[in-house]
């Protein structure tokens, strides 16, 4: 069980890792209710994958594959259009009782289709699934956002195709908002800490310059210890960290199989002598806030910029 919980951890990681981004499109489309039809139907959407997509109507079923997917379509609006979400989709609660296609990295094609969805949000993993949906007419939209500007660029995406632009521009500029105001404070900072963030305790795994997390360490005022490693997701020795001698380590409170405790932090051996434990500078934090690219980003940038400069945000 805890390897399987790895894989797919694991397999979530590289949805963000994968690099087949093209873009999006933009269609004038007015923001309605479920089941107004509009002028903006049919519709013509490019994917991520660079795949064009014609929806004849506003999507009334929706199936997701993603936790990421899920959450922006309920930050929307959209949550009672969602027929279908993976056994990983657990944000808001009000997914819990939807119907389950499967594993985030293993949804079943036989499940989705007998959901009768007129619109599935599938990720770049998600290729061969994507492939068999298409084969059988069923509508799929493909996001794989790498970054903060991707995901709001996928906040207007899906709010395009749901017939809600008006709702994914307030969510846009709300998140935006958000993000600058943790900018605008962090311009008197002088000096930022050096983060080490482990996504992974066996081998110890940090999140590289290609991560979201990566770049939601800089937007909260670090500087990311993994920053100028060759690979989005680095391995390091445990005698790596400690020469390098981070500020703030940060772990997810879910640590893939269990979470990793203060006690185990501090009984690695040599660690004693990292500034952040020396200094009790370390946090745990929910990972589904800081992994997932969807509209929790700019909670993800307060949290971080509250244990980064606690100074400031106190």
């Amino acid at each position: 069980m805890m390897r399987s919980i790895a894989i797919v951890l694991l397999a979530a990681i590289a949805v963000f890792t994968a690099a087949i981004w093209i873009g999006g499109r933009r269609a004038e489309t007015p923001a309605a209710t479920p089941g107004e039809e509009l002028e903006g139907y049919p519709l013509r959407i490019v994917d991520d994958m660079g795949r064009e997509t014609v929806l004849p109507s506003m999507p009334q079923r929706i199936v997701s594959l993603a936790p990421s997917n899920t959450e922006i379509l309920f930050a929307l609006g959209a949550g009672d259009r969602v027929v279908g979400v993976t056994d990983y989709c657990d944000f808001p609660g009000e997914v819990q009782g939807i119907d389950k296609v499967g594993g985030f990295a293993d949804p079943s094609v036989e499940v989705i289709v007998s959901l009768q969805p007129d619109l599935v949000l599938a990720t770049s993993m998600h290729q061969q699934q994507v492939e068999q949906l298409d084969s059988l007419g069923v509508k799929v939209m493909v996001l794989f956002p790498k970054d903060i500007d991707d995901v709001l660029r996928s906040i207007r995406m899906v709010g395009e195709a749901i017939g809600g632009e008006q709702q994914a521009q307030a969510l846009v500029e709300t998140t935006r908002g958000r993000i600058e105001a943790v900018t605008e404070r962090l311009e008197t900072v002088e000096a930022r800490p050096l983060v080490y963030y482990e996504v992974f305790s066996d081998p110890l795994m940090s999140a590289g310059p290609g991560t979201l997390i990566h770049q939601l360490i800089q937007a909260g005022g670090g500087i990311n210890m993994a920053g100028d490693a060759d690979t989005d997701y680095p391995q390091y020795s445990a005698e790596a960290v400690i020469d390098r001698n981070p500020d703030v380590i940060i772990f997810p409170a879910y640590h893939g199989t269990d979470a990793l405790t203060e006690e185990q932090l501090l009984a690695r051996p040599g660690w004693q002598e990292i500034g952040a434990l020396k200094n009790r500078r370390y946090h745990s934090i929910d990972a589904n806030i800081i992994s997932r690219p969807g509209p929790r980003i700019a909670e993800a940038v307060e949290i971080l910029a509250t244990m980064l400069h606690p100074e400031l945000f106190q």
